[in-house]
């Protein structure tokens, strides 16, 4: 039954569609078939616009081989595949703490576990990143040879990366070096920067022939080219202010960089070292530090604070409860809170105290035998020798470590102390000299002469290195007569109990 003034319906009339209901559903159906070939077209010409970008590029740069292959062509066009990789582009913003997912291909993940063996641990979005700027990178470094550096950059690394930023301002006319590393002290240019930087690959660019991510090369330019990293040494003035500004803003390193006029890596630096509270009073209360020759106090204080960081570090190391009596070499020099140790002297800063604490364990391990006439000489003669064979252009490649067996029981420092003296002392205008040559003069002109002078040198080393050394003889004539103020007062607790 109808009623056409109410506008209701029979059964039958609400289940017949009208031409209009027909016409309407056709319609959305056409749009959602319209929708889905779009994004199949956009997907398939984003796909093709970064190969052929990518293809471009590498004609340039060199980054990858040439692809004469169909099967290169294949393996470039899915390294590039948004699908594969990076899907859409439209990104989602991602957590930091994210962990990598299954997306990534695991071929692709096991061939950058050659370049990087914790790659797994790396986010989705870090992947992303590595596999669109660095994979490629990596393939040609192999392929030549060459293995991927770590570390600090050397002097070739540096010039490399100053000359791919004079090319790459060269090319985009961009007027200096800190707009590119530092964008966003620029508002106004800001844009057209960013703009410049994207269409011409800044990353890759900037990296070219350097076997290091483009993550790594970025963060180096940042620090080379930031002309508030290289003002000299922090004043007073400018130490109390870094403290307050700290106070303030915690750490903001950004923000304390703004206000004085220093880069973030400056300010965060120079407040690690002073970042202990003790030490900070000191500096703000103008408490003089003290120079020239130790005083026999100040050493034992020295001794005390080592031991005593030892001694409580074997300790909870241990499995029982036995008093330990040895210490390994490495523990000796490696990783001792000098700040800490600073604050217990009261009177050296913690460079001086590392200097003198090193100095000391260096006679002690060897017995006093590094700083004898000739063992010393000696030692020189083979130092020079091996670093001549070993045929290295920078001293970044250096493994002190290793050349410590030269002099016998000394930590690495004494080996790098040994060649600081070398060159100051026999080389001419040797500010001016890069390593490789350094070491060629030292070998050509200085060796036969030392050779000489050091009659019935043994070239080879007799002395094995110890593992381990006793606590008693590191740390042999600590008197407790020099106790600081809270010593005498646990001293005098004890005697009261």
């Amino acid at each position: 039954m109808c009623n056409g003034q109410t506008g209701l319906h029979t059964v039958e009339d609400m289940n017949a569609p009208t031409a209009e209901l027909k016409e309407r559903q056709g319609t959305t159906e056409e749009k959602h078939a319209k929708r889905k070939r779009k994004k199949a077209k956009v997907a398939h010409t984003n796909c093709d616009d970064m190969v052929e970008e990518q293809s471009a590029g590498t004609s340039e740069q060199g980054h990858v081989p040439c692809m004469d292959k169909e099967t290169d062509l294949q393996e470039a066009t899915d390294l590039m595949n948004p699908a594969i990789q990076i899907g859409t582009r439209k990104h989602k913003k991602k957590k930091k703490n994210e962990e990598p997912t299954k997306e990534t291909d695991r071929n692709i993940l096991e061939e950058l576990k050659e370049f990087i063996p914790d790659i797994e641990s790396k986010t989705q979005f870090e992947l992303n990143k590595i596999i669109l700027y660095d994979l490629p990178r990596y393939r040609v470094f192999k392929k030549e040879g060459i293995a991927l550096r770590h570390g600090r950059f050397s002097s070739a690394e540096n010039n490399r990366l100053r000359q791919n930023v004079q090319d790459f301002l060269a090319l985009t006319g961009v007027q200096n070096a800190s707009r590119l590393f530092h964008t966003k002290r620029f508002p106004e240019e800001k844009q057209a920067i960013s703009t410049l930087k994207r269409n011409h690959r800044f990353f890759e660019r900037i990296a070219e022939g350097i076997p290091r991510t483009c993550r790594e090369v970025f963060i180096r330019g940042r620090k080379v080219f930031d002309e508030g990293n290289y003002m000299g040494r922090f004043t007073e003035e400018e130490v109390k202010a870094l403290l307050k500004f700290h106070t303030i803003h915690g750490s903001n390193w950004q923000k304390i960089s703004e206000l004085t006029g220093r880069s973030p890596f400056a300010v965060e630096k120079r407040f690690s070292q002073t970042s202990s509270s003790h030490f900070v009073s000191s500096i703000l209360s103008h408490t003089d530090e003290k120079t020239g020759p130790w005083s026999q106090k100040e050493v034992q204080r020295l001794l005390r604070a080592v031991r005593n960081y030892i001694v409580t570090k074997l300790k909870s190391e241990a499995t029982d409860k036995r008093t330990p009596t040895r210490v390994s070499r490495e523990m000796l020099y490696r990783k001792l809170p000098y700040f800490d140790i600073a604050l217990k002297v009261k009177t050296r800063c913690w460079a001086k105290c590392r200097m003198k604490w090193l100095s000391i364990a260096a006679a002690r391990m060897s017995s006093g035998a590094v700083f004898d006439r000739r063992k010393s000489m000696e030692g020189k003669i083979r130092l020079i020798k091996v670093l001549y064979e070993m045929q290295i252009e920078d001293v970044t490649d250096v493994n002190w470590d290793d050349l410590s067996a030269l002099f016998g029981d000394v930590p690495p420092a004494t080996v790098q102390l040994k060649w600081h003296q070398l060159k100051i002392g026999y080389v001419p205008n040797w500010q001016n000299k890069c390593f490789g040559d350094i070491v060629d003069y030292l070998y050509e002109k200085i060796l036969p002469g030392l050779v000489k002078d050091c009659e019935d040198f043994e070239d080879e080393l007799k002395v094995d290195q110890q593992e381990s050394f006793l606590l008693s003889d590191i740390f042999q004539d600590i008197d407790e007569e020099y106790c600081d103020d809270s010593d005498e007062d646990s001293k005098q607790t004890q005697k009261e109990s």
